[in-house]
């Protein structure tokens, strides 16, 4: 089977014009291979010097739950060198569940009591076993909303079997593939599980495994603290401005400074936890910096009116009105699909705990270490299941793997 290359869907042509659009067929359970099929959407930014072509590129942002469609045009928005754009097609795409190939969905809605993927700071006991409660709920919540049974096939051992069925139907010998945070999951698990069809695999910023596991939800809170300093040191150039500190030191205090205070007395809905995750947020890109740092301004000025305009804007999907704020009942949660894959793969791929006191005290333990901004380790909410991956670790930041 080859693909037909075509008008991408609306949504992904309005930001990226020039990509073209396809389907391909995989089965929904590997299991079954001839049974219920599935339609997996790619998208392509072709080289422009066939000559110098040596083949696809597969790409993924992350996640999982991330979009990729229009992830060939954000590479060449960012300058990707032309040696890359002339050797290699831009291989887009929606990863099985999400977008425009067979979403799912756990019918979270605007107005629920869930902050996503990255679960809120427990300053207690309490607030884990409130965690392990509301974990509960959104499992029984996703199995009810998971009416045709596809969120159990949603792995990455499938993700990884869908895209050699891309690679076949583009009619390539080898991927070459570059991935980023949980798409070095994906690229290490296609590198295991396809050794002799991988050819050039980059993966950058490693989560460590073929999987996101305890340990590596674990791993964001030191994650955040090695990516503190680099704001602290941001905003101290910048006291003038935002008036956070004027050393690296100074602007640290601010934070725990405001997010006890938060914790006492929250402003426009916005409490601690909501305060640390905006903050853990934003320190993923300098870019965000002055955003992040105009929204602590508002915090600590208790201005409420702006505190809400800058959540609206810029804040993590989730926490955009704050707690208390009201949101139309019915209205589905902007992140609805992209949480709902997170917790299906992530449920799939490996078995978590059942018991809370697990996760009480590693709580207990990484909040001892009174780090900026550490997660709540938490239950898997949503069903067990799928399949194992050989584990290929990668302990560097970037690792290439290249064949020729």
């Amino acid at each position: 089977m080859q693909v037909q290359w075509g008008a991408c869907p609306a949504d992904v042509a309005a930001d990226a014009p020039e990509l073209q659009c396809a389907t391909v067929p995989v089965p929904l359970d590997y299991g079954k291979p001839e049974g219920t099929q599935i339609e997996i959407m790619v998208s392509r930014r072709a080289s422009e010097n066939p000559s110098k072509r040596r083949g696809v590129l597969l790409l993924n942002p992350g996640g999982p739950g991330g979009s990729g469609l229009s992830q060939p045009a954000d590479l060449v928005a960012l300058g990707a060198p032309a040696s890359v754009l002339d050797s290699y097609d831009l291989i887009g795409t929606d990863t099985r569940g999400i977008g425009h190939s067979s979403p799912v969905s756990c019918g979270f809605t605007a107005d629920q009591d869930y902050y996503g993927n990255i679960p809120p700071y427990a300053a207690d006991d309490a607030a884990v076993a409130e965690q392990a409660r509301r974990a509960k709920a959104v499992a029984d919540q996703c199995a009810a909303n998971d009416r045709d049974g596809r969120m159990r096939h949603l792995s990455t051992a499938n993700m990884a079997r869908d895209m050699d069925r891309i690679r076949a139907a583009l009619g390539e010998e080898k991927v070459n593939y570059f991935g980023l945070s949980y798409g070095t999951a994906l690229g290490a698990a296609y590198a295991s599980m396809f050794p002799e069809r991988s050819d050039r695999i980059v993966l950058d910023s490693n989560i460590g495994d073929t999987f996101l596991d305890r340990d590596g939800m674990r791993r964001f809170g030191p994650g955040a603290e090695q990516t503190f300093p680099d704001f602290a040191k941001w905003a101290a150039a910048r006291h003038d401005a935002y008036g956070l500190g004027r050393s690296p030191e100074e602007v640290r205090s601010t934070y725990f400074a405001l997010a006890e205070r938060l914790d006492a007395t929250p402003v426009a809905g916005v409490d601690g936890p909501v305060f640390r995750l905006a903050t853990f947020v934003g320190l993923y890109r300098e870019a965000s910096y002055a955003q992040l740092a105009q929204l602590w301004q508002s915090v600590r000025d208790s201005d409420e009116e702006a505190v809400r305009r800058q959540l609206a804007e810029n804040g993590p999907v989730g926490a955009r009105s704050g707690p208390g704020t009201p949101a139309p009942a019915a209205e589905p949660a902007e992140a609805d699909n992209a949480w709902s894959v997170f917790l299906a793969v992530t449920c799939n791929d490996v078995g978590w705990s059942e018991d809370v006191e697990t996760y009480r005290r590693a709580v207990a333990e990484d909040r001892s270490t009174r780090c900026t901004a550490r997660p709540v380790p938490t239950s898997c909410p949503a069903p067990t299941g799928g399949t194992s991956l050989p584990s290929r670790r990668c302990g560097s930041a970037t690792t290439v793997r290249a064949t020729s």
